[in-house]
C-alpha cells in the first residue's frame, strides 16, 4: 500500500519552507504555491459562495498572486500562523478587486457582503480607544500607522478624540475617505503636501466644508489605512464600508 504525502503540512515545516523561499529558493516556491493551491481554492470558493476549479475566474489568479505576495510579507515574529495570515491577505485582496469592480456593475459579490471577522465590532472598535490593539497582532500595523498619521501633524489621540461618535457621521466618513482613496491623483497630492485640500475635495465630491471640517482628521486616517498594506486593520475598515454600500 502506498501512503500518498499529504501536501498540507504542520505549521512549523511551512514556516521552514517560507524561510527557505525568502532566502531565494524560487523553485520551492513554486512547489510551496501548486502544495497549497487546493487551500487557495477553498478561501476562494467560500468568498464566491461557489466552488471554482483551477483556471475557472479572476478570482481564483487573485488569490493565487496574494498567496505568493503573504509568502513576501509573512513575519513569524509578527504572525505566528502563516496559513492565517495568507487567508487574511487573500480575502483583502478579492476586496479590493470586488470594490474596483463594484464601481461599473449594480451586482455585489457574495463574498463582498460576507463578515471576514464576524466577532469584530468595527462600529465601536475603529479608533473608539486604541487600548483594542494591545490583544492584536499588529504591533507593527500600528506603528506604521502612528507614524503615517504623525507626518501629517496627527498624534493617535488627536484622532480618538476627533473621530465622529455617531455612527452615520462615522459611515459617512469613511465613505468620503473611500472615495478619495480611489483617486490617485488627489492622494498624491495630499501625500505630497502633507495636508487635505479642503476646498478642491468640497467641490470634487460635493461635501460640505463643515463637514470635511468637522472630520478631516478621522477621513485622512482612514484614506491612510486604505493605502497601505496594513491588512488586520484595513479589515477593520472594510467591514463599514460594506454597511455604507
Amino acid at each position: 500500500m502506498i501512503l500518498l504525502k499529504n501536501p498540507f503540512k504542520k505549521e512549523k515545516d511551512i514556516h521552514e519552507r517560507v524561510h527557505i523561499i525568502k532566502n531565494g529558493d524560487l523553485n520551492e516556491r513554486n512547489v510551496l504555491i501548486q502544495d497549497y493551491k487546493p487551500f487557495i481554492i477553498n478561501i476562494v470558493s467560500r468568498e464566491l459562495g461557489r466552488f471554482v476549479s483551477d483556471g475557472d475566474c479572476d478570482e481564483l489568479s487573485i488569490g493565487l498572486i496574494a498567496f505568493n505576495e503573504a509568502i513576501d510579507r509573512f513575519d513569524v515574529e509578527r504572525s505566528k500562523s502563516f496559513l492565517s495570515f495568507a487567508e487574511r491577505v487573500i480575502k483583502n485582496r478579492l476586496i479590493d478587486f470586488y470594490r474596483k469592480e463594484k464601481k461599473n456593475s449594480n451586482t455585489i459579490p457574495i463574498s463582498y457582503l460576507n463578515e471576514i471577522y464576524e466577532a469584530e465590532d468595527i462600529e465601536e472598535r475603529l479608533f473608539a480607544d486604541n487600548s483594542q490593539w494591545e490583544d492584536q497582532d499588529v504591533s507593527e500595523e500600528m506603528d506604521d500607522f502612528v507614524k503615517n498619521l504623525l507626518s501629517f501633524g496627527i498624534s493617535i489621540e488627536d484622532l480618538v478624540e476627533n473621530s465622529p461618535k455617531h455612527i452615520d457621521s462615522k459611515k459617512n466618513a469613511v465613505r468620503i475617505a473611500s472615495q478619495m482613496a480611489e483617486d490617485e491623483i488627489l492622494m498624491k497630492k495630499i501625500m505630497d503636501n502633507r495636508k487635505i485640500p479642503i476646498a478642491e475635495i468640497q467641490k470634487q465630491f460635493n461635501i460640505s466644508r463643515k463637514v470635511l471640517h468637522k472630520n478631516k482628521q478621522f477621513i485622512l486616517a482612514v484614506c491612510l489605512i486604505l493605502m497601505s498594506n496594513n491588512d488586520v486593520i484595513k479589515s477593520y475598515v472594510y467591514n463599514l464600508l460594506k454597511e455604507v454600500d
